[in-house]
């Protein structure tokens, strides 16, 4: 298994994405022409927005018994993760379970903020009654034992055809999931906290009796 390097963005950062949407994200992202988020994951815990480091895992899934046990060493990568760390696993989209109830109990004893997996996940009532954050492409039983080797970790991936870096910022809710690249988060951040300023003024326009039309010409594209 290939161990990349990562460095973890200041904690500060991560606070102020936690309070962000992640359509505002989507939406500076594409003023920016980057692609950063990615649609269609099942959300786990609808009420929850998480934001964290992006712990990369590239892995690769076949049929059953094509791997050995020693070819999926869950428990090694979850010992190497710190807290506020965000579990981004490029499984190539496979329905395969890449994670369940005892990885994510151990991950959550860590500190981790919860999971992205472009794959499958299982155990969901364990999983959600620990309250774990989960996205994910499927829910499914088929279990990762004998079909699944992970080949790296902190090496750059792909969730969904995006590109993700050991080190991004990951923010989920139950909209979508968005990648934020390390270099150019503190620029997007401030400019998402921009655009929910503007909505803020918006909605107040609203609820003063203005309509939409008068709002937007008074405030601008958001």
């Amino acid at each position: 298994m290939i161990e990349g390097a990562i460095t973890r963005p200041a904690p500060e950062l991560l606070d102020g994405f936690r309070a962000v949407p992640t359509a505002t994200i989507s939406d500076v992202l594409d003023s920016m022409k980057i692609s950063g988020s990615v649609n269609g994951f099942r959300c786990l815990m609808p009420s929850v927005r998480i934001a964290g480091c992006a712990f990369t895992v590239k892995s690769i899934a076949g049929e059953r018994d094509t791997y050995t046990a020693a070819d999926f060493p869950i428990g090694q990568v979850i010992a190497k993760m710190d807290k506020g760390d965000v579990f981004v696993v490029d499984l190539g989209g496979r329905e395969v379970s890449h994670a369940g109830g005892l990885a994510c109990t151990a991950m959550k004893a860590r500190g981790v903020a919860g999971m992205v997996i472009d794959g499958g996940c299982r155990d969901i009532d364990h999983i959600s009654s620990i309250g774990f954050p989960a996205y994910a492409r499927y829910y499914c039983a088929t279990g990762a034992r004998s079909r699944v080797r992970i080949e790296a970790t902190n090496v750059p991936i792909e969730v969904a055809g995006v590109r993700v870096c050991a080190g991004d910022i990951v923010v989920a809710d139950v909209t979508s999931v968005a990648f934020v690249p390390s270099a150019i988060a503190q620029a997007v951040l401030a400019e998402c906290q921009r655009r929910e300023q503007l909505e803020g003024q918006f909605m107040t326009n609203l609820s003063h009796g203005g309509t939409f039309e008068e709002s937007h010409k008074k405030l601008g594209i958001l």
